[in-house]
């Protein structure tokens, strides 16, 4: 007999921070409804890089990982390190007016999804191991006055709640199976013990349910960013919080986050941040190590009772690819969108 899982995947191992605002997400069911003459925009934003895990042995075999895992391709490995290349992708932005070319730390914070796939390929595109495994020692500051600031350790994030949609009893079987297909072949399995694996069902998520962890990752980001820009208001600005580049017509802080995550979850992002229709599943393909840009914008309502904090998403930039060198890309696998 096979039964049927809905604990929830993971376990948070993050620091939870005590929260002194009050959080709304505005993203529920329409991005653009309130009148916003209503709004009181905070002089900050979150700037959210995201960032698909490189290839794995199950993604060009056609197998549905979902929460499962699979090493990456030796493929997956070289476009990572391509990846870590970039200055604007890795974080090392380049300072142009420096006679010493010295190197900027770009992000505020860097997480990742505690899946193996998605950790292994941050520390590689973060330049803090290489694709063989061993560990890059980062740089100390040469700066004889003692200032780190521009040469800074990279604390990277284990984030549960950035992990793939759970796809219950797909996971493990070729993705041209339908959800029914696949628990019948569980069952069989289980029967006639030609799988030596567990025979519970994985965990099934909704993309409701993916979005309820995702929330509630941006609500702890929001809160701490508010706190800090506080403190900050009346000091230096750390380097990892920028202008935000006015060729988008923004003036505010940004504060940079890096977070290397899985398609699905991405892709769910990208849905509710821009209501695009998921009418299709795989209709919206998120290529390994492409990079989507969603920013985070914090904001009260005028007049309201409440002093909550609530905030709004914009797509800013979809899939990139052009941290990736046109010739190693004909390696991308072309076969169906990766779920």
């Amino acid at each position: 007999m096979v039964n049927c899982s809905s604990s929830t995947a993971g376990v948070d191992n993050t620091v939870v921070h005590q929260q002194t605002t009050t959080i709304i997400p505005d993203n529920d069911v329409d991005n653009n409804t309130e009148d916003e003459s209503l709004l009181q925009f905070t002089p900050f934003i979150l700037r959210l890089h995201l960032i698909r895990h490189g290839e794995t042995i199950a993604n060009v075999q056609n197998i549905v990982l979902g929460q499962g895992d699979s090493p990456l391709t030796d493929n997956g490995l070289i476009l990572a390190q391509m990846a870590s290349e970039s200055p604007s992708i890795n974080g090392r932005m380049i300072n142009d007016d420096d006679s010493d070319r010295s190197s900027h730390y770009y992000y505020w914070r860097t997480y990742c999804s505690d899946l193996h796939r998605a950790h292994r390929t941050a520390r590689i595109v973060l330049c803090l191991e290489d694709i063989h495994g061993t560990e890059i020692e980062q740089l100390a500051s040469d700066d004889s006055n003692g200032d780190n600031s521009n040469r800074r350790s990279i604390n990277l994030i284990v984030e549960p709640r950035l992990r793939e949609l759970a796809k219950g009893a797909r996971e493990g079987y070729p993705k041209s199976l339908s959800y029914e297909e696949a628990v019948a072949r569980r069952i069989q399995e289980a029967d006639d013990g030609s799988n030596s694996d567990d025979n519970e069902i994985p965990l099934l998520e909704s993309i409701d349910d993916a979005w309820e962890r995702v929330k509630d990752w941006i609500d702890s980001l929001v809160t701490d960013a508010s706190i800090e820009y506080g403190a900050e208001a009346n000091n230096r600005i750390d380097e990892s919080c920028n202008d935000a580049n006015s060729n988008d017509g923004t003036t505010e802080k940004v504060y940079n986050v890096f977070g290397l995550s899985h398609s699905a979850l991405i892709r769910t992002m990208i849905h509710r941040a821009e209501n695009y229709s998921l009418t299709k599943e795989g209709s919206l393909r998120i290529p390994n190590l492409s990079r989507t840009i969603i920013d985070v914008r914090p904001y009260k309502v005028k007049g309201s009772r409440d002093d909550a904090l609530r905030w709004k998403c914009r797509l800013l930039h979809f899939t990139d690819v052009s941290h990736l060198s046109d010739e190693p890309s004909r390696n991308f696998h072309q076969g169906a969108p990766y779920l």
